[in-house]
C-alpha cells in the first residue's frame, strides 16, 4: 500500500452519519485511529531510512579458505535511501566522531596539566620541607650550642666572683693578723711581757 493509497482512502471514508449503529461508530473510529497510526509509523521509518544508511552486513573470516563477503539489505526502499543519504550521513557521523575526539584529547590533556602541576607543587613542598627541616636542625644544634657556651661562661663568671671573694678575705685577715702582731710587738719592746706569753695571747 503506497503513501497516495492510503491518503486516497483517508480522503475517501465517509463522512460520519448520526443515524448509524453504535457498531457502525466503533468500526469508523477503529479504521480512523489504525489508519492515523499507520501513517506515523510510516513517516516514522522514513525519517530513519533518510538519516541512516543502508544497513550492511559484512561477515568475513580470515582463517577459512575464501569465505565471501554477505551482504543484507533490509529492502529497496532502505537500499535506495541508503544510497542516497549514505555521504552526509557519514560525513556527520565523522564530524561528530572527530568532535568527540578532540573534547575527549582536550579533557586527558587538560588532566595531564593538572597531574604535572600538582606534581610540582608537590616536588616544592617537599624540597622546602626538607630544607625547612635542615634549618631548623642546624639552628636547634646552634641553640644548643650556644645555651652550653653561656652555661660554661656562667660557671667560670661564679668561680671567678668566689676565688675573688676569697682573696679578698683571706688578704683581709693577712692584714689584721698583720696589724695584731705590730701591735703585740710594740707592746712586748715596751713591756715586761715574756715570749711565751705574747704568743700565748696570740694564739687566742
Amino acid at each position: 500500500m503506497g503513501s497516495g493509497n492510503w491518503l486516497r482512502s483517508f480522503i475517501c471514508l465517509k463522512k460520519y452519519k448520526p443515524n448509524r449503529s453504535k457498531q457502525a461508530k466503533v468500526v469508523h473510529v477503529f479504521c480512523n485511529d489504525a489508519l492515523i497510526q499507520h501513517a506515523r509509523v510510516r513517516h516514522c521509518i522514513s525519517l530513519i531510512w533518510s538519516q541512516t544508511p543502508s544497513i550492511q552486513v559484512h561477515s568475513s573470516n580470515e582463517k577459512s579458505n575464501g569465505d565471501e563477503r554477505v551482504e543484507e539489505h533490509e529492502g529497496p526502499e532502505v537500499a535506495a535511501a541508503g544510497s542516497s543519504q549514505s555521504s552526509p550521513g557519514i560525513a556527520v557521523e565523522q564530524r561528530a566522531a572527530a568532535k568527540i575526539q578532540k573534547a575527549f584529547r582536550s579533557y586527558r590533556a587538560r588532566k595531564a596539566v593538572r597531574r604535572l602541576r600538582d606534581a610540582g607543587r608537590f616536588k616544592n613542598i617537599l624540597i622546602q620541607g626538607h630544607t625547612v627541616k635542615k634549618q631548623t636542625s642546624s639552628t636547634l644544634s646552634y641553640l644548643h650550642s650556644w645555651c652550653n657556651v653561656q652555661s660554661q661562661i656562667r660557671a667560670r663568671r661564679i668561680c671567678m666572683v668566689t676565688e675573688g671573694r676569697l682573696k679578698q678575705k683571706k688578704m683581709e685577715n693577712q692584714m689584721k693578723l698583720e696589724a695584731k702582731l705590730h701591735e703585740l710587738e710594740v707592746e712586748w719592746c715596751g713591756g715586761s711581757e715574756t715570749m711565751e706569753e705574747i704568743l700565748s695571747r696570740i694564739q687566742q
